[in-house]
């Protein structure tokens, strides 16, 4: 992503439509499908974010996204927009972007915690009681293994980290062995 201010405006542009309609959440499904799709089919990325291919053959292309996956209206029209605006290498981050603003529209928040190994469903939702009392929103924990962490827990919120884990205190204490 090349600017992610001009993202965050796009994105924001786009929910508060969506809002409009009471859509926020299924835009962000149709969104999604588009990301998967442009994951999954590289060749696609490229013909959608190339400046030298035609638009007409990138409208073609996104047509049979639409009949196929028949997203919103809101959905359809602003990836069309998209392409007619040659912003499509900004997609990824719209549509980051644009998860991250419904969740602030929604109260919600997602936490991004690294782990040694899965968490039991009681402490992950002892975890998520404390985090939403923290933050005064309702939470959505991501988990990722990090057999790396030796045991503890790394917890991200936004662009706070917390380092709870075994590794981190371990480096802690070489630093204070070193003097």
């Amino acid at each position: 992503m090349l600017n992610p201010a001009l993202a965050k405006r796009y994105a924001t542009a786009l929910a508060d439509l969506a809002a409009e309609q009471n859509i926020l959440e299924s835009v962000g499904e149709d969104l999604n499908r588009f990301a998967e799709l442009l994951q999954a089919n590289p060749n696609l990325r490229f013909l959608l974010t190339s400046p030298t291919a035609p638009a007409q053959d990138k409208h073609a292309a996104l047509e049979i996204f639409i009949a196929q996956a028949a997203p919103a209206t809101i959905a359809a029209n602003f990836l069309k927009l998209l392409v007619d605006k040659r912003r499509m290498g900004l997609v990824d981050g719209i549509i980051a972007a644009y998860h991250r603003e419904t969740e602030t529209r929604s109260n919600r928040i997602t936490v991004s915690l690294q782990v040694s190994h899965p968490l039991e469903t009681q402490h992950a939702d002892e975890l998520k009681i404390t985090l939403s009392k923290l933050t005064g929103k309702e939470v959505r924990l991501e988990s990722r293994i990090d057999p790396d962490l030796l045991g503890g827990i790394v917890v991200r919120i936004g662009s706070l980290m917390m380092d709870y884990s075994v590794r981190n205190h371990l480096n802690r204490l070489k630093a204070q062995l070193r003097g």
